[in-house]
């Protein structure tokens, strides 16, 4: 009965319905973690916090892990797949997962993420240096240390440069948020935003820039925004979440890779993050990169199909 009233709601009681399971799930999760998390490690919350204040210990890097694991599951794969559950009698149709991707537009997005490279740097180089009023000097400082503090336990993820913890943090980083985030933001949120403003575009900026602010990064809100507006564009006119799925974690797994062999020394430290700034000498790649990805995302939107799934 309940489910049915749901789905004669308006989208807008829809979209409250999401973020109430989200926040729930989210409160339920971390309890079950806690809990999981004492009787394997026997840490407790208190406890957690200080690891990520000491990541010189392997044994703190193994519990912050877990509970990442454990989040990226609990607030961003299952409250999705319920809110699909709940608002269509085919999940997968509803989160458009159902629909096979063509090889050619596997390729294309793939080439999309290269390709846009330089103007994420670019674009990270220009946010980076964000300045606010003095009077807000304080949460400048704040969202500062916040940054730094979330690149920190980023690198002591990544430090472990054997093959094993490649592809770990693979399946941590790169697998794991790819799916999970795309069900969460294009597959629920996006498809929300659009019945509710009725026009595509306005959806999916708004949902990038949901994605990229719940992120808790402000240093990179901007690129991290332009990315979600990319796996926005390549769902809608695709049809299938499996393109913004591949396309997320082609860029979350390069990363991953490219630290690993830089740790290595194979490839030079920040070499590839420079690529296309100022800094670099290189801002004439942003044009080429610019330039291709209109190209792409061309054959992308003339390929687009009309999905004939229930709104």
């Amino acid at each position: 009965m309940f489910r049915q009233v749901l789905r004669e709601s308006k989208p807008s009681v829809q979209l409250l319905f999401s973020a109430i399971v989200l926040i729930t799930c989210g409160l339920v999760i971390t309890a079950l973690g806690m809990a999981i998390g004492r009787l394997i490690y026997g840490v407790n919350l208190s406890e957690i916090e200080q690891m990520t204040q000491d990541l010189s210990k392997p044994e703190n890097i193994s519990v912050l892990k877990f509970f990442q694991t454990i989040q990226s599951i609990g607030v961003f794969i299952v409250p999705p797949l319920f809110i699909a559950w709940m608002l269509h009698d085919k999940p997968a149709v509803y989160l458009k997962y159902n629909i096979r991707p063509e090889l050619l537009s596997v390729a294309v997005v793939i080439a999309i993420i290269f390709f846009a490279n330089p103007l994420i740097n670019w674009l990270n180089e220009i946010n980076s240096k964000l300045s606010f009023p003095e009077w807000l000097n304080s949460l400048q400082i704040w969202m500062q240390n916040s940054e730094n503090q979330a690149n920190k336990i980023i690198e002591a993820f990544l430090a472990d440069n054997t093959l094993t913890s490649l592809f770990k943090n693979i399946m941590m980083i790169g697998v794991l948020p790819a799916i999970g985030e795309e069900l969460l933001f294009r597959g629920v949120v996006q498809r929300l935003f659009k019945k509710i403003y009725g026009n595509a575009h306005a959806a999916i900026w708004i949902t990038a820039a949901l994605f990229s602010a719940l992120h808790l990064q402000f240093f990179g809100f901007l690129p991290r925004m332009i990315l979600g507006a990319m796996f926005g564009y390549m769902l809608e006119w695709s049809g299938t979440l499996w393109l913004p799925i591949i396309a997320h974690f082609v860029n979350n797994s390069s990363a991953v890779i490219a630290f690993y062999f830089t740790r290595k020394g194979n490839i030079s430290a920040g070499e590839l993050d420079k690529t296309g700034t100022v800094a670099d000498g290189s801002f004439y790649l942003v044009v080429v990169s610019l330039i291709f990805l209109f190209l792409l995302f061309r054959i992308l939107y003339l390929k687009r199909v009309t999905v004939t799934t229930s709104e």
